[in-house]
């Protein structure tokens, strides 16, 4: 899970994209997954990300953890409109009848409906394209030109001076490090469980048993997550974090031939994407 969302350190063609460009690229698949509605064209719209897999070539830690990641969406999704579909039909299944004790008045049933499930697979693709959109830009941006391109996004001027248009640094910063601490999270808290499990702590029983056990790991890890943040904060003091309003940056973010086109191709995908929306291929129908 821990790789997931770290750079994969590679000299592939989305690595040397300008991460201003993958950002729109991102932003347009996310808005997508959002108008769109028929079907056929949520899997299209997911089948559009993977090729950029294939270019990528990811470790198989990675591919592991996003399999797991994506078949836990699916389940989740298909589970949940599959007991609380709205559009409901002729259940397939009963699993606590209107008679059951308790549940069964207060419920008025609970039942399972396949077209609810199928309805609940579909609707999972909103989600996992936006995240392996998301993924993709994480696996092939370094964290600091990722910074610079939330900072520094565009360019305008203005009376003969350029004003920068982005987010501020401080914000910019903020996120990316709560992306990288996500990784070093998975990381020590493996290494935390591993290491109470050597001391003898007893992890299988019932929930009074991993209630208690929790205990043990869940303190350790957030004293390593304080000490971590406490060492970051230190670091970006000694640099002279915000001593300055004005700052300067060693590599300048430049807009090359290949981040023309594809920035071409994101415009192109986005507004024909939108217009199928609004030509009648948008909304959330029913299946």
């Amino acid at each position: 899970m821990k790789w997931l969302f770290r750079y994969e350190q590679k000299d592939s063609l989305l690595h040397r994209l300008d991460p201003r460009v993958k950002l729109l690229w991102l932003f347009g698949i996310s808005v997508l997954s959002v108008v769109l509605g028929t079907p056929y064209l949520l899997v299209a719209l997911f089948a559009s990300t993977l090729p950029f897999w294939f270019i990528l070539r990811p470790s198989k830690s990675r591919i592991k953890a996003m399999l797991l990641v994506f078949g836990s969406i699916g389940l989740g999704f298909i589970l949940s409109q599959a007991l609380f579909y709205y559009w409901a039909r002729d259940p397939l299944l009963t699993l606590i009848p209107p008679s059951f004790p308790l549940l069964g008045p207060l419920t008025g049933g609970i039942y399972f409906y396949a077209d609810g499930a199928v309805y609940g697979l579909y609707q999972s693709f909103r989600f996992m394209t936006s995240l392996s959109a998301a993924m993709l830009v994480l696996a092939t941006s370094h964290p600091s030109r990722l910074i610079s391109g939330l900072v520094r996004f565009f360019e305008i001027r203005i009376g003969g001076k350029n004003y920068r248009v982005g987010l501020p640094y401080e914000i910019a910063f903020m996120l990316s490090s709560a992306v990288s601490f996500a990784p070093t999270l998975l990381e020590e808290s493996g290494i935390i469980l591993n290491a109470m499990q050597a001391r003898g702590l007893e992890l299988k029983g019932g929930i009074r048993t991993k209630a208690k056990a929790m205990k043990y790991i869940l303190v350790p890890l957030v004293v390593n997550i304080l000490r971590a943040g406490r060492k970051l904060a230190v670091a970006a003091d000694t640099r002279g974090f915000r001593a300055n309003r004005h700052r300067t940056y060693v590599n300048e973010l430049r807009l090359k031939s290949n981040d023309y086109l594809f920035l071409a191709y994101t415009i192109l995908f986005t507004a024909g994407g939108l217009y199928l929306s609004y030509s009648g291929f948008g909304g959330t129908v029913p299946v």
